[in-house]
């Protein structure tokens, strides 16, 4: 496993080669991370080791600035080895984006090494109860992808102050994400789920614990640009790289179909399975739903890079594309799998033919809330343009897509 080092030669094309190089290792930890709940220490490893958890760190604190297309690839070959290493890359990552709300020297002390790793929901299930200095966070989240072996982990959560909640200047109630040191948490084990299960993502929770004011942030903040670059150009660019994880896990599904038709007989004919009608159709249906969803999200991602490098801000119709372009991906990638069980046949219902984890980590990317199919009523809002369901809706009232 030849690994390229070094702070400086960390670029995306490095940490995208490096992912190539840890994949066989992620594939040999892969059942041992679904066995455990959690990713195992030799597979946090090698992920740490190929630089993704940097990716969006800023130049100016020494790292790489990814732009968004090679991070949704390197996230694609990591989840083409292991679905749950890929996951817990890409939630992993964030930390570069989330810094970018607050001071430089609150986010060193935060990440004071470039390849710490970010857990955490940015949904305000917990409360900040104001006080002097900062608040005290009280809450239990869910869906704590990495937690297990994160450094730091936040929290989305309402103000309070004196015991109501308090209100934006629209009236609505104000939430803010608190950014703590994973060990302030505590991890509960819950995540006994269909698929993903490596992910670790379980629910974490904390009581009375102190945050200052300047570690937490609301997504509007990230509208302020404190940090240039064109990868903080945009509020919901933490978002963006998801799709890089259906793509690889539906990818390695193509690979090991193809592997097992090398030589399966199909029943009761005992002919080649390859000389089927049905199984070639239903291969070459397969590949094309996946590379037309692969081709149809990298040239968003790609219009939406062009257009933050010009400096102009994406329009209804662009943030339109990016959320159906991330359902439909998930929801494609999916349903490509689930033919390709069909192809293979009886033999995928089994825990040791690979397609049935593979449809199983597609099926609980599915019910994450950019793989719903409600997501594709906020792009229909943004495609007509329709201000009364934008603003009602706090994702895109606050930008996230």
């Amino acid at each position: 496993m030849a690994l390229v080092s070094g702070s400086n030669s960390l670029d995306g094309q490095a940490i995208l080669a490096n992912a190539r190089a840890v994949a066989p290792v992620l594939r040999e930890e892969a059942a041992a991370s679904e066995q455990g709940r959690r990713l195992t220490d030799r597979a946090v490893d090698a992920l740490r080791s190929t630089g993704v958890f940097r990716m969006p760190m800023p130049r100016a604190w020494g790292g790489p600035e990814v732009d968004i297309c090679t991070q949704t690839e390197i996230v694609e070959e990591l989840s083409a080895a292991d679905g749950a290493a890929g996951w817990c890359a890409m939630i992993g990552s964030d930390g570069g984006f989330y810094t970018s709300a607050l001071d430089d020297e609150v986010g060193r002390k935060l990440y004071p090494n470039l390849d710490a790793i970010t857990a955490g929901w940015i949904v305000p299930a917990g409360k900040l109860h104001r006080i002097d200095g900062g608040y005290r966070l009280e809450g239990r989240w869910q869906f704590g992808s990495g937690c297990t072996h994160a450094d730091v982990i936040i929290g989305g959560a309402v103000v309070y102050e004196n015991g109501e909640p308090a209100l934006t200047e629209e009236g609505r109630p104000e939430t803010r994400v608190a950014m703590l040191p994973a060990e302030e948490f505590e991890i509960l084990d819950t995540w006994d789920t269909t698929g993903l299960a490596g992910s670790g993502s379980h629910d974490y929770r904390t009581e009375g614990t102190f945050v200052p004011a300047e570690q937490t942030f609301r997504f509007r903040d990230l509208r302020e640009r404190r940090r240039d670059g064109v990868l903080y150009g945009w509020t919901g660019m933490f978002f963006a790289n998801v799709p890089g994880v259906p793509l690889g896990i539906a990818r390695a599904a193509l690979r090991d179909v193809e592997e097992i038709l090398a030589t399966k007989l199909t029943l009761p004919e005992m002919r080649p399975a390859k000389e089927d009608p049905r199984v070639r159709a239903g291969l070459a249906q397969a590949h094309a739903m996946v590379g037309s969803a692969r081709s149809y999200v990298y040239s968003v991602l790609g219009e939406l890079w062009s257009v933050l490098e010009e400096g102009d801000v994406p329009s209804l119709r662009l943030r339109a594309a990016l959320v159906g372009a991330h359902m439909h991906t998930i929801r494609s990638c999916r349903d490509g799998v689930r033919l390709l069980a069909d192809v293979v046949g009886s033999a995928s219902i089994y825990r040791k033919c690979p397609v049935e984890r593979h449809l199983r980590d597609l099926t609980t990317i599915s019910q994450h809330i950019m793989g719903q199919p409600k997501i594709m009523e906020m792009a229909g809002a943004l495609w007509l343009g329709v201000d009364r369901a934008l603003t009602r809706n706090p994702l895109t009232a606050e930008g996230l897509i």
